[in-house]
């Protein structure tokens, strides 16, 4: 099998397939990407992709990112694919929630609150006639007949769970409702994760089913499996304490995890911290993905967070920032703190020429 934008990518199913079985074969896993010699990158095709996707400018996205491939050297483990995303909060408008966007600023949107009074919006139902979610199932089945044989489609970014309870209502109500008014954010949390295996199957089928190949997760660089994969995280538990997060996150962060054949969480931020140890015990977890945030050290200056995932049976993503890259050179350095069967290397190269000397290296040592 292969795909017109990576022309090696049966090396690389090999290459996941024995990483997703907790074996090493010849290296660990690198994801790259380089500017192919002689191209020159088009106009970005991903800053203003909310924005191009919810008002309905398909065939122009589709479009921007087939150009963008052309020009790009997909390296080691990267597979080429395109999420069909409408924005971070796009699972609180399939409860009814409007996605707005800024007209200074098209790179995002958000949600505003929608629930002023809870006893009036419970339960919490999935309509799948939902205006938004027809018009995201719609758009993946495009993306998935543009896709085959040429890249994958990708996994959306979901931000379910406590997340989309935190788009519906507002931060600093969801925070007091947590103390004042607990049994009917268990509640809803209860709507909410009954509805998330129809809601990702539906999409699933609408990508994957039609696409073929497997799946891919496209913002982590184009992770692979041949099954079931996702992202699975729940950004507004830096504000809850761990007994809030057990009680009332906990449960569906396992249900999500167990929902995929594989899975990694995406940690983000220091205040997430205190909750590293509840993630890391659940068993069916594959990756841990440590984002430290804005204006912190990059990922991989943080060993301890990272050495203590694979103590717990995970692999970790390892990878810079804008202002600390990770270069071949860092990368042999962290090559012997870290257990390779349980890395995932986001390497910077400027060339194909890098790339490969840093694989022979890895695969020789």
């Amino acid at each position: 099998m292969t795909l017109k934008y990576k022309p090696d990518f049966e090396e690389a199913q090999k290459r996941w397939t024995y990483f997703w079985n907790k074996e090493l074969y010849k290296r660990p896993l690198l994801v790259a990407w380089c500017i192919k010699q002689g191209k020159k990158l088009p106009p970005d095709s991903l800053s203003l992709r909310y924005y191009v996707a919810y008002n309905g400018l398909w065939k122009q996205q589709i479009e921007l990112f087939n150009q963008w491939a052309e020009c790009i050297e997909f390296l080691g483990e990267s597979i080429p694919s395109l999420a069909p995303d409408f924005g971070p909060d796009q699972f609180a408008a399939f409860y009814g929630a409007e996605l707005k966007f800024s007209e200074q600023s098209k790179q995002t949107n958000w949600a505003e609150p929608i629930i002023h009074d809870w006893n009036k919006f419970l339960p919490l139902r999935f309509n799948p006639e939902n205006l938004t979610f027809k018009k995201l199932v719609e758009y993946t089945k495009i993306i998935a007949k543009d896709a085959k044989g040429k890249y994958l489609v990708s996994d959306i970014d979901k931000h379910s769970n406590i997340d989309t309870l935190l788009a519906l209502r507002g931060a600093e109500k969801l925070c007091t409702d947590l103390y004042d008014c607990p049994e009917i954010i268990e509640r809803a949390m209860l709507d909410l994760r009954k509805d998330f295996p129809k809601i990702s199957d539906i999409l699933y089928e609408a990508g994957v089913d039609n696409a073929g190949l497997g799946t891919t997760v496209s913002w982590t660089g184009g992770y692979y499996s041949e099954k079931k994969f996702g992202v699975v995280q729940a950004d507004f538990i830096c504000m809850m304490s761990p007994e809030m997060f057990r009680k009332y996150v906990m449960p569906a962060l396992e249900e999500e995890i167990e929902y995929y054949d594989h899975s990694y969480f995406h940690l983000d931020g220091p205040a997430d911290l205190k909750h590293l140890d509840d993630i890391l015990s659940i068993k069916k977890l594959g990756i841990l993905q440590w984002q430290p945030g804005e204006g912190k050290k990059p990922n991989f200056r943080w060993l301890d967070v990272l050495q203590k995932a694979q103590k717990a049976g995970k692999a970790v993503c390892v990878f810079g920032n804008s202002n600390e890259r990770l270069t071949p050179e860092i990368v042999k350095q962290l090559h012997k703190e870290l257990e390779p069967e349980k890395t995932i290397y986001h390497v910077d190269v400027r060339n194909q020429k890098e790339f490969d000397e840093l694989s022979k290296w890895l695969e020789e040592n």
